[in-house]
């Protein structure tokens, strides 16, 4: 498969994932913590650029603490998942009414499956000023063998 195949085929997956997660969260109802039934409350925004060493995926993380997020690769995706706390100015207080409150905290997940030459092993990942860069190396190809037989 070609590499504008992988990433054709890997938005459709994504965005069957998102469509889940938000019927499922949408079959809830309203909820006053925010919570969905999936667990995830906001799914952080990304990109996916491709080179011939990587793969770069940058997700907008802002207000989360490196500590606060997991990045890892298994059964052949990435997986990034962490929690975003509620910023102080937007905890409950008796003294303060709220009349809009649109910035997302809780937890989130992404999931972001990988091609086959992606090298998990490899794998870094930067957290900076609220946006995650996660590179994942690609794997070499292998040199085909040259011998030459001699016959009998």
């Amino acid at each position: 498969m070609g590499k504008g195949q992988w990433i054709q085929w890997r938005g459709v997956d994504e965005f069957r994932e998102q469509m889940d997660r938000m019927l499922d969260a949408a079959s809830q109802g309203p909820s006053l913590s925010g919570a969905t039934n999936c667990g995830y409350v906001w799914i952080p925004l990304a990109d996916i650029t491709e080179t011939a060493q990587a793969l770069v995926v940058r997700i907008e993380l802002p207000g989360v603490a490196p500590e606060q997020v997991l990045v890892e690769v298994a059964d052949g995706a990435l997986v990034v998942r962490g929690e975003r706390p509620p910023d102080s100015d937007t905890r409950e207080d008796a003294d303060t009414a709220y009349h809009l409150i649109e910035r997302a905290h809780g937890p989130f997940a992404r999931r972001f499956p990988l091609p086959e030459d992606a090298d998990g092993e490899g794998i870094s990942a930067l957290l900076r000023e609220g946006l995650l860069t996660v590179t994942v190396p690609k794997r070499r190809p292998a040199l085909p063998v040259r011998r030459t037989l001699v016959l009998d």
